[in-house]
């Protein structure tokens, strides 16, 4: 298994400001809910969701490495909850209306067609359900992709709202991070 990308992405620093449990507690996760973590790399969002429910927590990736980090990491924390996928394809594999929440952290400025993902987030999602965008400010900070890749807040929320969704909050994680809560738009 490859250390390098847990030391890359769960270094103490990134842990602090990211606090993923305490994020996903503040968008309305709790007890008993499912989650999908979609990009989910080593699992800095799984796992902790997996502390706090115990129903089905969801973590997608594309990357083989990060599959393998994640079982590796399934198995030493028994996380029996966790169910990891690996995705092949544009479509999340998923069922519709299967999950109370998703979370994508630092993915949705990487993605070719960040439309065609949140529409198969809404799919995803029940009535009702989160999602909790994370992703970097768009301007210079300590770490993180330049600059030019980067979305602005009033971008997120524009194709979010494009795809059927409503903004419930939004807050600064620290000096690299925002953190947007949207939620499924009543039909």
């Amino acid at each position: 298994m490859n250390e390098f990308y847990i030391k890359k992405f769960e270094n103490e620093d990134r842990i602090k400001e990211l606090n993923p449990k305490q994020t996903l507690k503040n968008a309305g996760f709790k007890k008993n809910m499912s989650l999908a973590d979609i990009g989910a790399g080593t699992g800095i969002f799984t796992f902790a969701a997996a502390k706090i429910s115990k129903n089905h927590i969801y973590a997608f990736d594309v990357s083989d490495e990060m599959i393998e980090i994640l079982t590796f990491r399934k198995n030493k924390f028994k996380a029996h909850n966790v169910v990891i996928k690996k995705v092949t394809s544009p479509s999340l594999p998923q069922s519709d209306n299967s999950c109370d929440c998703a979370v994508m952290c630092s993915v949705l400025h990487h993605l070719d067609n960040k439309e065609f993902m949140l529409s198969e987030i809404h799919r995803i999602l029940k009535q009702n359900g989160r999602y909790i965008s994370i992703d970097f400010h768009k301007s210079k900070t300590p770490s993180g992709p330049p600059e030019q890749f980067r979305m602005s807040e009033e971008e997120i929320i524009t194709l979010c709202e494009n795809a059927g969704f409503s903004v419930t909050d939004k807050y600064c994680l620290g000096e690299n991070f925002n953190c947007i809560i949207f939620q499924v738009e009543q039909t």
